[in-house]
């Protein structure tokens, strides 16, 4: 859209050369995303639909161990299973399939980068993709199995095309409109009320928009945006009577608003307070500094998805960080106008406090480090061990030496950035993806030991192979466990309060933190499992009905 105000139209220096950013991307998104197995948690979850594709064929309705699975629409778990398909030869299927995660990561930092270029200058580019990179709330997400990453990039792609809605409108309304359609089509319609309502208000925050070609740029981009929606529902309705309409209910109870999370306000503070950092002070001084032209479509536009994803996050939806992922789009692009602006001490500020808090964290890391390998300090020691009992390191000078190496490009780097007003932008995003390499080089065999549900499924499979045919029932079996228990053994349960449940010969029950003699026996135990310690302990029982 057009630049109200010459302040709009940034023309400092790129913060980092074209190779310098594609090298720093290909590192933050790489690292981390495959050589392990997935852990409980999304991971799991949302490997879940992917296997289903794969083994059963289950392409338009998303399953999970046998059963309609509505959490997310298709869009992710298709590209998770075609990448599965392709680099089944190469890769494990859920290192495969979590590749998706890396695209789907690196389309949003693209788009968002093509948002802000359109909204404020040509150099713009870079330093949105640097800010994305550096918030603290999307560095875990991007390296797992996560479906909300599609919804990103939806929601950046379609931020881009209302950027170039007053000079390309036809091009730009299509753009937004097919963004929007993604969005839906990986977030459900949480994900078409964070583009929809900005596409369509548009013309209201810009003059050179209400002309004729922009407004009919605009209703064939809603056009797109209503129509891939329609598509895929048409498709379920076809072919699966009943489901499009159970799936819709779902989904317009997922948008109505609740008070659940004002009831733990402090934690949700905390939550956006640490989940959107560093973004949020900064955009906040944008939006300070450009008071007096809020109406203008750089400013008006970000705010409003901004508002909008704030509202969604606090009240609607679980109150989890993974909910919290749709209010980084607006957020990078705010904060991208504001760091441009920062006066020379706020700026220099916010570098130094990059360095110090980096290096801080990453001196916790080693310590968390030193107590798994060497048990000091010993009240650290004492507490990982709670939480994973029996854990036994390996490759301790290999994972010293490059965490080493990895630690001394985390203090010499940031250096050697360019002094620009874009430095601080640039160190935070060396800082966070250091310091994620970090944390993979000497963390991920923990991970590997305290979130991994293969040794409790493969002991399950052998259990079950001595016991008689039939259906197994279970209690408090969540998603993730079921999901583990389809992939790694391929053990399906149903639940015990479906229909004809009494009368499986199995019964399968788990607990998190619980003492064992509260949970409710169903009949002669025939095998226990526990995972893990401390209040997340989990226990498996496998009970035969008598």
């Amino acid at each position: 859209m057009p630049n109200a105000v010459p302040r709009f139209s940034l023309t400092l220096p790129a913060p980092l050369h074209a190779w310098q950013l594609g090298l720093l991307l290909a590192v933050y998104l790489v690292v981390g995303t495959t050589g392990h197995l997935p852990w409980r948690g999304d991971d799991l979850t949302y490997l879940g639909p992917i296997h289903s594709i794969l083994t059963r064929g289950t392409w338009l309705v998303p399953e999970l161990a046998g059963e309609t699975f509505r959490d997310f629409p298709p869009l992710y778990y298709w590209v998770g299973a075609l990448l599965a398909k392709a680099l089944g030869w190469l890769l494990p299927i859920h290192d495969a399939a979590r590749l998706a995660s890396s695209l789907f990561t690196a389309a949003f930092l693209y788009w968002i980068g093509v948002a802000a270029r359109r909204l404020y200058g040509p150099t713009a580019f870079a330093p949105a993709i640097l800010l994305g990179v550096s918030s603290l709330g999307l560095v875990v997400h991007a390296h797992e199995t996560q479906p909300v990453l599609a919804q990103l990039a939806g929601m950046a792609l379609c931020y881009a095309g209302l950027g170039q809605l007053s000079t390309r409108p036809l091009a730009g309304g299509l753009e937004a409109g097919l963004g929007a359609g993604l969005a839906f089509l990986a977030g459900g319609l949480p994900a078409l009320a964070l583009t929809l309502p900005v596409m369509l208000v548009a013309p209201l925050l810009c003059s050179a928009c209400r002309s004729r070609p922009a407004i009919g740029g605009i209703a064939a981009g809603a056009a797109v945006a209503i129509l891939i929606p329609a598509g895929w529902l048409a498709a379920v309705a076809a072919l699966h009577p009943g489901e499009a309409s159970r799936w819709w209910a779902s989904e317009i109870a997922s948008v109505l608003p609740h008070a659940d999370h004002l009831g733990n306000f402090s934690r949700l503070l905390q939550l956006l307070g640490w989940f959107a950092w560093p973004l949020w002070p900064i955009a906040g001084w944008a939006i300070w500094r450009n008071r007096h032209v809020l109406t203008t479509p750089p400013l008006a536009l970000p705010i409003m998805a901004c508002v909008l994803a704030i509202l969604l996050v606090t009240t609607t939806g679980p109150l989890r960080p993974a909910s919290a992922l749709p209010v980084l789009p607006a957020f990078c692009l705010l904060a991208t106008l504001g760091a441009s602006s920062l006066r020379r001490g706020a700026a220099n500020a916010f570098d130094w406090f990059s360095v110090v808090a980096f290096t801080f964290f990453a001196i916790l890391v080693w310590l968390g480090w030193s107590a798994l390998s060497f048990g000091w300090p010993p009240g650290l020691a004492r507490q990982l061990a709670k939480t994973a009992p029996n854990f036994a390191s390996s490759s301790v000078g290999l994972a010293a030496s490059i965490g080493a190496l990895v630690s001394i490009a985390l203090l010499v780097l940031p250096q050697l950035t360019q002094r620009t007003p874009w430095r601080g932008a640039t160190n935070w995003a060396l800082g966070m993806t250091l310091l994620w390499c970090l944390a993979v080089v000497l963390w991920q065999p923990w991970f590997a030991h305290a979130k991994n549900y293969q040794p409790v499924a493969e002991e399950l499979r052998k259990v079950l192979a001595a016991q008689p045919a039939g259906c197994i029932s279970r209690q408090s079996l969540a998603d993730t466990q079921r999901a583990a228990l389809d992939y790694f053994a391929d053990i399906r349960t149903v639940s015990d309060k479906s229909e004809g449940a009494d009368n499986c010969p199995l019964h399968l029950s788990h607990a998190v933190g619980a003492n064992p003699r509260k949970l409710r026996e169903t009949g002669t135990l025939i095998w226990e499992r526990r995972l893990g310690g401390g209040r997340k302990a989990e226990l498996f029982r496998l009970y035969r009905r008598n």
